[in-house]
């Protein structure tokens, strides 16, 4: 993310006890290009449209041409035969886009602020470098887990 308050709160899993650590990374990634991503809630770029295609042997229907979100569920409920999508759908579907240069999924930090700090998940580890690991503290404000503090490691 390039939000720290999305990092802060995504560093602490919901209705768990507080764990003992968190951590901090600052990573560079590969620029975001128009075919090397998906955007959740926007329409699919056509070279990733084609890719796909060609390597499923299939036409993607129109409601999965609309959204990076339902591209990704159409590819995992096609390699798994499954109904809908669930964990193990999205799974393959991301191994699947990675292996055709998609490497990202983006969605904005704030759906109402689509041009803000985004969130991106990539697909492969490779795909990233760790530059800065810090070791942060955090604590629970108005049911929102906020930075108490940091120092690098």
């Amino acid at each position: 993310t390039e939000s720290e308050a999305s990092a802060v709160h995504y560093s602490q899993p919901r209705n768990t006890e507080l764990a003992p650590r968190h951590y901090l990374y600052t990573v560079e990634t590969p620029e975001l290009t128009r075919d090397n991503h998906l955007i959740s809630a926007k329409p699919v770029a056509d070279g990733i449209i084609r890719r796909v295609e060609a390597r499923l042997g299939a036409t993607v229907p129109e409601e999965a041409k609309g959204a990076g979100k339902e591209l990704r569920k159409w590819i995992g409920t096609r390699l798994t035969g499954a109904r809908k999508a669930g964990f193990e759908e999205e799974k393959r579907a991301a191994e699947f886009l990675d292996t055709i240069g998609v490497i990202y999924n983006v969605w904005p930090t704030a759906q109402l602020k689509p041009d803000g700090p985004k969130n991106m998940a990539v697909f492969e580890a490779s795909h990233t470098n760790i530059v800065k690991v810090e070791e942060i503290e955090i604590e629970q404000k108005s049911k929102k887990w906020v930075l108490k503090s940091r120092k690098p490691l």
